[in-house]
């Protein structure tokens, strides 16, 4: 009797610490990256830096190199920017603002000069736009919005209207997102929920739905992901590690079997 009260015990301190493990998984900071097969992409890096002096740099390196840039974000102190090689686009541009109204300017700017927004983040009170020509985009536009209802509101009105979404983002108390034509997604879903457990289990509804990942954001207590069929993506995960260093290790050994990063985000 006394040793079947001693396995009890020890089950019981084994459940509670794999649920303290869960929980501390849940809420504590992370990077997410979401990983896919089928995609056109034929090789990736990632480069990071506390500084974007010194990011801009690796950039213009890794543009020589024949690399263009496919996510960029900004989180934990650092810049973090994903380059890709066999991607639908060429001749990049990035402009830099420290306020929103000086970056729409310049996006207007860019979109008369033929470029479109492939990419967009707010890190250490800089904004920071990508471009590109010959991304296969046909018409661009940008909904900004304070109140996350209102933001979802628009993100349907743009599906309504045949628009997908390219990128979003949250910044300067307003959420963001870029919208284009030419992407031939055949279907639509969005979820939000308070925490990332909470995420995880929407995320697993949408891909049973037939729904795939194609951008995730979290922005004031929220995790807002935006799911959709009709993609190239033949499969779809995603890894949470705490630092970016070893994301990168998991995206190095999952490229070896055929999955590539094609959204990172990060948050609590």
């Amino acid at each position: 009797m006394k040793n079947i009260l001693s396995i009890f015990i020890l089950l019981m301190f084994i459940s509670i610490n794999t649920l303290q493990a869960e929980d501390n998984e849940a809420y504590r900071y992370k990077w997410i990256g979401t990983f896919a097969k089928g995609t056109t992409i034929t090789n990736q890096v990632i480069d990071s830096d506390m500084y974007w002096d010194s990011i801009s740099q690796k950039i213009k390196a890794r543009w020589k190199e024949g690399y263009v840039i496919t996510e960029i974000k900004y989180g934990n102190g650092k810049w973090v920017v994903l380059f890709s090689k066999g991607v639908k686009a060429n001749s990049q541009a990035y402009e830099v603002t420290s306020r929103w109204g000086a970056m729409s300017f310049r996006i207007n700017k860019k979109w008369k000069e033929g470029y479109y927004l492939v990419a967009v983040e707010h890190g250490l009170s800089e904004w920071v736009g990508i471009f590109a020509k010959n991304t296969g985009y046909t018409n661009q536009a940008l909904d900004r919005q304070k109140k996350l209802s209102n933001f979802q509101k628009k993100i349907s009105e743009r599906w309504a209207n045949g628009y997908n979404m390219v990128d979003m983002e949250y910044g300067e108390g307003h959420w963001l997102a870029i919208f284009s034509k030419g992407i031939n997604y055949k279907g639509h879903a969005m979820s939000v929920r308070t925490d990332w457990k909470k995420f995880t289990n929407a995320i697993s509804k949408n891909w049973n739905d037939g729904y795939l990942i194609t951008d995730m954001k979290f922005g004031i207590g929220r995790w807002l992901g935006v799911f959709a069929k009709g993609t190239v993506y033949t499969e779809q995960t995603y890894i949470t590690k705490p630092t970016i260093i070893e994301l990168d290790e998991v995206r190095k050994d999952l490229s070896t079997k055929g999955y590539k990063l094609i959204d990172l985000s990060e948050g609590w």
